[in-house]
C-alpha cells in the first residue's frame, strides 16, 4: 500500500510539472507586454512629467520663440502661469520639459506619451485576436 501512495505521489508531482510548464509556456504565448504596454507609457509619460515639477520646485518650463515670449505675459520672475515658466539655464531637466511647439499647444516628452497611451486603447483587442489565434495553432 506504501508503493501504490508512492507511485500516486510521483504520477500527481509529474502532471505538477507538466502543467507548470505548460502554464510558463501559455503566459509565453499569450503575449502581455500588449496588455502593459499602454499603461508603461502613461506611467513613464506621468513620471516624467512629475520628476520636471520636482526638479522645479513645482513650476514646468516651457519653451517658447522671441515672438511667444512677448505675447506671454510673463512676470519679472518668467512666471507664465500657475504652473507654467519661462525655460531657461537655471531651469532643470529642459530636455523633458514643454519643449514640442504643435501651434495649438506645447507639448513635453511625458505629454506624448501620455497621449500615446489614449492612441493605443485598441490594444485590448489585438492581444485578444492573437491570443485566440495562437490557441488555435498550438496543440496543448
Amino acid at each position: 500500500m506504501v508503493e501504490v501512495t508512492n507511485l500516486q505521489t510521483q504520477t500527481e508531482l509529474s502532471a505538477f510539472a507538466h502543467r507548470r510548464i505548460t502554464m510558463k509556456r501559455f503566459l509565453r504565448v499569450i503575449m502581455l507586454w500588449i496588455l502593459l504596454l499602454p499603461g508603461a507609457l502613461f506611467f513613464l509619460g506621468a513620471a516624467s512629467n512629475q520628476a520636471v515639477l520636482i526638479a522645479n520646485h513645482d513650476k514646468f518650463p516651457v519653451l517658447l520663440n522671441q515672438q511667444k515670449t512677448d505675447k506671454a505675459s510673463a512676470d519679472g520672475y518668467g512666471l507664465i502661469d500657475d504652473t507654467h515658466c519661462l525655460m531657461t539655464r537655471q531651469t532643470h531637466l529642459n530636455a523633458l520639459a514643454d519643449i514640442f511647439d504643435f501651434k495649438e499647444a506645447i507639448y513635453s516628452i511625458g505629454d506624448l506619451m501620455m497621449e500615446l497611451d489614449g492612441w493605443l486603447s485598441f490594444l485590448p483587442f489585438v492581444w485578444l485576436a492573437l491570443v485566440i489565434n495562437k490557441l488555435l495553432q498550438t496543440d496543448y
